[in-house]
């Protein structure tokens, strides 16, 4: 029923109705061809992290390596490295290819290079096709048509799915000539998204925002799909997805698969997609795989002879292995299972792997698939030939150029008004500062006391508006990865997006001046006639849209945000230093004073200045009234202010700026021109410059470490600068070099080191209600349960279904929304000090970036450990939880952020960690614990866990696809349906029999022998299906017996340890929220921060330039 409501869905948006009728279809290029592809980028696997002490320390290091016997080969250009070393094959037309390998073995850089996306890296050697046609005439013509989804979810946060949706199939509506006969671009628009929704099932959160880890949205699993569904759009010929089942249940999982299975197959297009963690119904969808260890082809074939391929080498698949979990096993060396008696003969090492693939029959039958495709693609060829037409000879963008910036413009607006606390809070904080603006030059009198002010607050007027823009610079490297999404998604141009960003300033800033503008204009008491503040207004808009653009333009061309803040440093130093208040442009010295014709804020100046005092006589008072004294006559007194005429105690504002500034307001409109031109040279700047941006660079992770801090062979290596090492190879190596030394179960013998945990968390009644539209949405409805010590208990359900606001709410973190239910340790109301004796490990690995893996365990454990334990016994304890992550030979490595640091599986074993290093007396929570990792490292996560359970701890984690064998690991299930409703609570036993039994007990279908339990289970409740038409199983929850056992075991504990604690007080032993005093806690961020900003040289070494350029411009002035 599934399979069929899937391919009607497809077949609204992608059938041979719109097929026929579409001469997008009839020109499309189908079909991937790679010859010898191989990518090569930059750098080693590990490197040294950089700091403030290399600026000045480079020197000296670089003359002792030069007469360094050992160091000699440190020098010259930086390495190349091979990430994919020649790949060939073909993805035919409706083919779907899976692609395996554990992180950064490289198959997103395969991805991204069939996918076209080669910016970043050095080379991309060899020929890739598609449909006969070359990769450089695809990216210049036909961009549209292939696809790269990354991995990662990127959407504007506050805008809500359906207008992210909507917004994506606006851009990508075809004209009426491939759309169906007599359907406009509304009704196109309302097909798609309604077939779109109903087959992600997210028609439920279409008002929802998007939401991110700081703004509330979406589950993470609902945000991928969206991700999916926008992807979806494009109808891209070729398309590759990276990683795109992560955070997704497995019945999503399974779906999704099966969705793109349907569309490959139905609109004949060429499909590859990497998987971390697939399943068997997943692997069974595809035609093909792909397996890469290290940048090296193993295996590039069938998908149902791999097995017996490798097992034909000598390998050995385990009882109730996935094919995919085998697959990738075999390129681990901890893993694999071999054969008795083929340990000698097995392939070990990547080379060797792609050794004997090469020689293989599987080999020599792909190449003659790849020559016999040839003639294929030849016609195919002379058939696009003949059926193109002027529209569809290019296929860059669906819309014309002004229909893009109309479309963006309105996306920007609702992305504004979806954040509209930030708006008003902008403008409340603007009203206030004027006010106090205005009080500080209040009704400023109109006499040469005033004069010296009334320029003041212009000056100040302008600099502040202008200044305010400077918040644009951190916004265009916020939004930068979304642009360049919606680029390669072929949506809109870049440039469409930069003048969509001004068209939107109009109003906004227009606002923004108005309201600064018409306080303190009136408050200062300058000229208040209709024309001079209108005039007024107008300079201080144009001037700010100026400054909003040149901002944003710093933003489009700067590598980083770091190079951007050395460039508006110095340009706010000149904005600032040659507007001519605080120097008037006669005393500028005439080496620098050409700076003030290209800033547009001395002209901004020049034209207030001008309007305010043209017609202003301003009247002479003591000091600057001469000779004073009790007989002056004013027939015999002047005025020593410039502008000033013989005889006379008045003074022409006219004259006074002329004299003092040479300003003259025949100037004004002419001034205003310019200004207006310097804001369109900004924006085709910031055109430009978004136009040309290119994704990060490729290469793959790079381990960094700190100065002393890298193991033995991976500090040789660096020095060695090997550039055949794959990415992150030297840290593994150290790994593996010590691997025989230590057991590969290091943490057994230390587990008796971890904290013991004898208390019991229980739950009751858990309501949790968030206002929603006009009314309300319960998310979770009466959860009833608990962890006991030496548990591991999964809380697993459909996504959306409530598992991370259910961990959420257990640990008190929840920030929105009413909470109702009993939350008890040791049958008392929760301590003080709950949120610190337990740990919560988030989904997402958040991290300072600076801090080494030690640094920031011992961080954790001496704010977060009792002030009574002794500093030296809690850096005792950090070294035990190393040593049982295994993380040894990591100790010293930096964390850093993707991509640079630590790679996915270490940086979630940091994460983990940090909470363990604060020794938590009650429980651990962990929110997704394997999502984003391969098979291998999920499963080396869950047996890290299962080590803590033994050793005392009591855990409850939230976990998405888990395989059988992983699944096996846990004791005990929560599982909830959609409506956050506990479907069953209970034991899982062996085989997961008692979870089985109570499902089949209660009218479920019976559970095949090899089915995974974890899928069997969400499929049988329906997990977010919304076509779903089986029993409620939270109403057979709530009416079974179980569901009493559990409540009367629940109350039984709370009773048990009550008294069991009474004479103690249990857990409030140490009610402290705070276990370290304010001093320590003000001296470890002190030194952290320290350390951070040491380990920044490239924030220092702009701060430095800023200071030193500022010191030139001071002295070259004076």
């Amino acid at each position: 029923m599934a399979d069929q409501n899937i391919e009607r869905l497809m077949s609204r948006m992608f059938g041979h109705g719109r097929q026929e009728n579409s001469e997008e279809e009839k020109t499309r290029h189908v079909g991937v061809v790679f010859r010898h592809l191989t990518v090569k980028g930059v750098g080693l696997g590990a490197k040294i992290q950089p700091t403030v002490g290399d600026i000045f320390l480079a020197l000296p290091r670089k003359i002792g390596a030069v007469f360094g016997v050992n160091n000699k080969k440190a020098h010259g250009g930086p390495p190349i490295r091979t990430i994919i070393n020649d790949f060939s094959g073909v993805i035919k037309p409706g083919e779907m290819l899976l692609v395996l390998g554990r992180p950064g073995s490289g198959c997103s850089t395969f991805l991204k290079v069939l996918g076209n996306q080669r910016a970043g890296f050095k080379s991309v050697e060899g020929n890739v096709c598609y449909g006969g046609e070359s990769a450089a005439t695809m990216a210049k013509e036909f961009r549209g048509e292939v696809l790269y989804n990354p991995e990662d979810d990127l959407h504007y946060a506050t805008l809500s799915v359906k207008r992210t949706l909507e917004f994506a199939l606006k851009t990508r509506t075809p004209g009426k000539e491939s759309r169906m006969e007599g359907e406009s671009r509304e009704q196109y628009i309302k097909v798609f998204l309604k077939a779109l929704t109903q087959l992600f099932w997210i028609e439920h959160t279409l008002n929802t925002f998007v939401g991110s880890e700081h703004v509330r949205g979406v589950s993470g699993g609902e945000r991928k799909r969206v991700s999916i569904a926008e992807a979806m759009i494009t109808k891209a010929s070729t398309q590759m997805w990276d990683n795109s089942t992560r955070g997704l249940d497995a019945s999503t999982a399974l779906e999704y698969v099966n969705s793109i299975r349907t569309l490959t197959t139905m609109a004949q297009i060429s499909t590859a997609v990497a998987l971390y963690q697939a399943g068997e119904s997943l692997y069974k969808a595809f035609d093909k795989v792909l397996l890469i260890d290290e940048g090296r082809c193993c295996y590039y074939g069938p998908a149902d002879t791999a097995v017996e391929y490798f097992e034909n080498l000598g390998f050995e698949r385990p009882e109730r292995w996935t094919t995919a979990d085998f697959l990738t096993s075999v390129t681990d060396k901890h893993e694999r299972r071999v054969k008795e008696g083929w340990h000698d003969r097995i392939p070990k090492t990547p080379e060797q792997f792609e050794a004997a693939f090469r020689g293989s029959e599987i080999e020599k039958a792909n190449w003659r698939e790849l020559d016999g495709y040839q003639n294929l693609v030849e016609e195919q060829v002379r058939t696009r030939a003949e059926a193109m037409t002027k529209k569809t000879e290019k296929k860059n963008y669906t819309l014309p150029f002004h229909l893009q910036v109309l479309a963006c413009t309105n996306e920007h607006f609702f992305v504004m008004l979806g954040d509209r606390q930030t708006l008003i809070g902008k403008w409340g904080g603007i009203l206030f500062q004027g006010l106090i603006v205005g009080s500080l030059f209040y009704n400023m009198p109109k006499t040469t006391q005033g004069v010296f002010e009334r320029g003041g607050v212009m000056f100040f007027m302008l600099l502040f508006n202008a200044l305010l823009a400077l918040a644009e610079l951190t916004s265009a490297f916020e939004s930068r990865p979304i642009m360049m999404k919606h680029k390669a998604f072929s949506f809109y141009r870049p440039a469409a997006y930069a003048i969509a960003q001004v068209v939107i300033d109009l109003p906004l800033v227009l606002i923004q001046v108005t309201i600064f503008d018409l306080v303190v204009y009136f408050m200062s008491n300058l000229q208040r006639t209709p024309s001079q503040f209108f005039i007024s207004l107008f300079i201080l808009w144009t001037l700010t849209l100026a400054m909003y653009s040149f901002f944003r333009a710093i933003g489009a061309w700067a590598a980083s945000l770091d190079v951007a803040t050395r460039f508006t440093g110095v340009a706010i130093q000149a904005f600032v230093t040659y507007t001519g208040y605080l120097i008037p442009p006669k005393k500028m010295r005439p080496w620098l004073s050409w700076l003030r014709w290209i800033n547009p804020v001395q002209y901004g100046f020049e034209c207030l200045m001008s309007n305010e005092f043209y017609n202003l006589d301003i009247q002479c008072v003591s000091p600057v009234l001469v000779p004073t004294g009790p007989d002056a006559s004013p027939q015999f007194q002047s005025c020593a202010l410039q502008g000033s005429e013989p005889g006379k105690t008045s003074v022409s504002g006219k004259n006074y700026i002329m004299t003092g500034f040479n300003y003259t307001r025949s100037h004004l409109w002419r001034n205003i021109g310019i200004i207006i031109g310097f804001w369109l040279f900004f924006v085709a700047l910031t055109a430009l410059g978004m136009e040309r941006q290119k994704p990060n660079a490729g290469g793959g992770a790079v381990t960094v470490f700190k100065r002393g801090g890298a193991p033995k062979s991976v500090h040789k290596a660096m020095k060695e600068k090997n550039a055949h090492r794959a990415e992150g190879e030297e840290a593994q190596e150290s790994s593996d070099d010590t691997a025989d030394e230590r057991p590969q179960d290091a943490g057994g013998d230390v587990r008796g080191g971890i904290a013991r945990n004898e208390t019991v968390f229980t739950f009751q009644n858990v309501n949790f209600t968030i206002p929603y539209e006009k009314g309300e949405r319960k998310l979770l409805q009466g959860v009833n349960g608990y962890v006991r010590p030496g548990e591991l208990t999964a809380l697993m359900g459909a996504s959306g279904a409530g598992k991370t606001t259910l961990l959420n709410t257990l640990a008190q973190r929840g920030d929105a929304g009413v909470v109702t239910g009993d939350f008890l340790v040791d049958g008392r109301p929760l301590p003080k000090s709950f949120q610190r004796s337990t740990g919560f490990a988030e989904q997402m690995d958040i991290h300072e970036p600076t801090a080494t893996v030690r640094e920031a365990f011992r961080f954790s454990a001496l704010l977060r450990q009792p002030k009574e334990v002794s500093k030296k016994e809690k850096y005792e304890y950090v070294e035990k939880i190393i040593d049982l992550l295994e993380m040894h030979d990591l100790a010293e490595a930096i964390i850093g952020e993707a991509g640079y640091g630590l790679n996915s599986e270490q940086r979630k074993k940091v994460t983990i960690g940090v909470e363990l290093a604060s020794k938590p007396e009650l429980l651990l929570f962990l929110d997704e614990p394997t999502s984003g990792l391969d098979s291998q490292a999920a499963f080396n996560i869950i047996r890290f866990l299962r080590k803590l359970a033994d050793a005392g701890q009591a855990i409850l984690c939230t976990i998405h696809q888990p395989s059988a064998v992983l699944f096996e690991e846990f004791d005990e299930l929560l599982l909830l349906k959609s409506g956050g409703r506990v479907v069953f609570h209970g034991t899982l036993g062996k085989d997961s029999k008692h979870m089985i039994e109570y499902f089949e007990n209660n009218g479920a279908k019976e559970c095949p022998k090899d089915e995974n339990p974890a899928e069997y289970m969400l499929e049988v409740i329906g997990a977010g299906d919304p076509n779903y038409d089986g029993p409620d199983w939270g109403d057979i929850w709530e009416r079974s017996k179980d569901a009493k056992d559990r409540q009367i075991e629940i109350q039984r504990l709370v009773q048990d340890r009550r008294r069991v604690t009474a004479g103690e007080g249990g857990a409030r032993r140490d009610d402290r929220e705070y276990a370290m005093p304010y001093s320590t806690q003000i001296s470890a961020v002190i030194k952290r921060c320290f350390i951070a900003y040491w380990r920044t040289p490239q924030y220092f070494l702009g701060k430095l330039i800023l200071h030193i350029v500022t010191g030139m411009d001071e002295s070259a002035l004076s």
